[in-house]
């Protein structure tokens, strides 16, 4: 048997008071009027007020009604007390007010019984402060990060796990042609050429599957988009994967390299082109460094050395390089003034000087030129040295 239903009336309060005082959480009774009948221990911990402050009071006393919203508290608790499913309880965003004149953001609900045979209304109150701070702090969050995703100079494109887009940024508009709203739920092999769908959503998969959270382009083969208009053109990609509320997404950034492409192809067939000319030229030459070492050299150059030598060429001191006639090129009286002329185009001062190697026995007289390049700070990066001479 219920032990509280053996009680007679004066005493059925004080085991409910009882019951109520142990509670973790705040608990307020009050009269259908909005009397308050009694607050257990956790409400004045909470609140700040002892207990003769505030038994007799109107429950507005605790939650005044905001001024700048409809419900009044007392009509609220007359609403909800009597919902007959508890499931459908709800708890109501209110603001109470402390003993100190201080306001605390509450989640308020309210349950209807019966005590001694009067109507009361059990009201739990919850200190949501923390959260709603938290809440705050990831309204902020998403504010930040969904400005930074309009701002970005990076297309983002993000899909599901059906490869269906359910983000498209402003640079992704611009980059593809297409509004935001003609792409969202569409799969994500619109943005993509005929001839790559396939193997990109194989791609996709491939990444669902491996254990890295991001893959950049250099992981992957050549990406390519396609615009809203047909053409297809070369992109840069990162693709992350997140698992947010059981759900995987994908968010891609690209970037056209369209432009950047074309420049490097550009800088590669001139470096091609300056290539040619510099191991086709009938004379010799080599790239040094400031302190004389062979960076580069050509075939005319390296056709001037003795034949079978060991030394390498590059990386070492173009004086010391095994020129045909060793016995002249190894002496001081050739060595030192090469060295000397090198030095001195480092430091700036154009060097011209003459030497005589040996070819099938016979002289072969040399004209070596030696010339600073300077780059953008005017310091001497390089040493141009050229030999001419008669074939």
């Amino acid at each position: 048997m219920n032990e509280a239903a053996t009680l007679p009336d004066e005493r059925l309060e004080a085991f409910h008071a009882t019951v109520l005082d142990g509670l973790p959480e705040a608990v307020i009774v009050a009269t259908p009027e909005g009397g308050i009948t009694f607050v257990n221990a956790a409400t004045l911990a909470l609140l700040g007020y002892r207990a003769e402050d505030v038994v007799g009071q109107p429950i507005t006393m605790l939650v005044p009604r905001d001024p700048g919203r409809r419900a009044d508290p007392v009509k609220w608790l007359a609403r909800w007390a009597a919902e007959p499913d508890p499931e459908q309880s709800r708890f109501l965003d209110l603001t109470a007010r402390r003993r100190d004149g201080g306001e605390l953001s509450v989640e308020v609900r309210v349950r209807e019984g019966l005590i001694g045979g009067r109507q009361r209304y059990f009201i739990t109150v919850r200190d949501q402060t923390a959260r709603r701070r938290e809440q705050n702090a990831l309204k902020d969050a998403n504010l930040r990060a969904a400005r930074i995703l309009m701002v970005a100079e990076d297309a983002i494109v993000s899909i599901d796990a059906d490869q269906k887009i359910i983000l498209f940024n402003p640079a992704a508009e611009t980059m593809f042609g297409y509004r935001a709203e003609e792409v969202l739920d569409q799969p994500l092999s619109m943005l993509i050429p005929a001839y790559a769908r396939a193997s990109h959503a194989g791609r996709v998969e491939s990444f669902r599957d491996a254990k890295v959270p991001s893959r950049m382009m250099t992981d992957r083969p050549e990406v390519w988009g396609c615009r809203r208009d047909g053409e297809v053109f070369p992109l840069e990609a990162t693709i992350t994967k997140v698992m947010a509320a059981g759900s995987l997404t994908y968010t891609a950034h690209l970037r056209d390299v369209t432009e950047r492409n074309r420049a490097r192809d550009k800088l590669l067939e001139s470096e091609r082109r300056i290539r040619a000319v510099f191991d086709h030229a009938s004379w010799a030459i080599a790239l040094l460094t400031p302190d004389g070492r062979v960076l580069e050299i050509n075939r005319a150059a390296a056709a001037l050395t003795a034949a079978g030598a060991v030394r390498p060429l590059t990386g070492a001191p173009l004086w010391e390089a095994p020129w045909l006639g060793a016995d002249l090129a190894a002496g001081p009286g050739y060595a030192e003034p090469l060295k000397a002329a090198i030095h001195g185009a480092a430091a700036g001062q154009p060097t011209r000087l003459e030497a005589q190697l040996t070819r099938d026995g016979a002289p072969l007289p040399i004209e070596v030129r030696l010339t600073p390049i300077t780059g953008e700070t005017g310091d001497v990066d390089y040493v141009l040295a050229e030999g001419r001479f008669e074939s």
